[in-house]
């Protein structure tokens, strides 16, 4: 039978907190956000360079670019249900 604390606790009771970032982690987005703000002008550069070139290369690109900045579209379950949205209202109904 399976020995030591329940999924999801430890023995450490001083282990760090859920939530806290990893230093590791946080590290390496600290430098690579250095290397981008230093290479930002090459990167502005070559962006005017592909849509000079491309137009519908630069929007790839930019959309590319953007998964970076803006958050993802997360897909919303309704376990098969119809949502409705009255924009009258600006409620949602489900039926």
């Amino acid at each position: 039978m399976a020995q030591g604390p329940p999924k999801g606790t430890t023995n450490n009771r001083h282990g760090r907190k859920k939530g806290v970032p990893n230093k590791t982690t946080t590290e390496a987005k600290e430098f690579m956000q250095i290397i981008l703000y230093s290479e930002l002008d090459n990167i502005t550069e070559s962006l005017k360079k592909i849509r000079e070139a491309d137009d519908l290369k630069y929007l790839d690109m930019l959309s590319k670019l953007l998964t970076y900045v803006l958050p993802k579209k997360t897909d919303v379950t309704t376990d098969g249900e119809k949502i409705t949205i009255n924009w009258e209202e600006g409620r949602e109904e489900n039926k």
